[in-house]
């Protein structure tokens, strides 16, 4: 459990000093806090799973293990299908138009999408 505090510290270190910038930023600004949160998720997955799996029964730990599994990988499969067009590049009108594949992607409106 130490480490989730070291990389949620190294996160917010490499978060904070563009967390005030009022200018555009691109993502080689976010890119090392990413990565620290990126690891961060992953060591909690872990860490939560394991809780969950240490409390139950042999079986039904394997059974709740597969499960979460699945669920982690759909999860991530559909937000990969939700979000492709941005990831490969967008064409076609802007997520301001009612007829973009981007328009119920913008979920704030600063978003620039």
């Amino acid at each position: 459990m130490k480490v989730c505090w070291w990389l949620l510290l190294a996160w917010f270190l490499h978060y904070a000093p563009f967390w005030t910038m009022g200018r555009v930023l691109y993502f080689h600004h976010y890119f090392p806090a990413f990565l620290f949160s990126a690891m961060f998720g992953g060591v909690m997955l872990d860490f939560l799973l394991t809780l969950i799996c240490v409390c139950a029964p042999i079986k039904l730990a394997q059974h709740v293990f597969t499960c979460c599994l699945a669920l982690i990988l759909g999860v991530m499969a559909w937000s990969f299908y939700l979000y492709h067009p941005l990831v490969y590049g967008m064409r076609g009108p802007t997520s301001g138009d009612k007829d973009s594949i981007m328009h119920g992607l913008k979920w704030l409106e600063s978003w620039d999408i």
